[in-house]
């Protein structure tokens, strides 16, 4: 791979890491909010929340690094893969269920993300 091609690639993982972030993020704030029994000023609570609020705010700031090089086009739909991500997370950290209908809908999402990313040959 050339070097050029690298550095084209480097905008697109940095959005995917925005979006590791994010996911990861929320997956904590929910875990923190399910923990909480001694109230939200007991320092366990406000450590896990600080915690799950930075790894978020990581995900906004390699949001706005990425966005300096990909398309907002391009971008904001790439970020509906939280979707997935927070389905999956759910289902193995706090057992919720998955059911068909959240399946089909996420992959209708997902599969609505890839016509929209994904460039078509011009016709002439």
């Amino acid at each position: 791979m050339s070097q050029i091609s690298s550095l084209k690639i480097i905008p697109y993982i940095i959005l995917f890491i925005s979006i590791v972030f994010s996911i990861s993020g929320q997956l904590l704030m929910k875990h923190t909010m399910s923990q909480t029994n001694e109230g939200l000023f007991a320092w366990e609570f406000l450590k896990q929340l600080t915690l799950a609020v930075t790894v978020y705010c990581l995900g906004v700031v390699n949001w706005i690094l990425a966005l300096r090089s990909v398309k907002l086009s391009i971008a904001y739909p790439l970020t509906s893969l939280n979707y997935v991500g927070i389905l999956f997370g759910s289902y193995y950290f706090f057992n919720e269920e998955i059911t068909l209908t959240r399946i089909a809908g996420v992959m209708t999402i997902f599969l609505g993300v890839l016509l929209v990313v994904i460039p078509l040959k011009k016709s002439i």
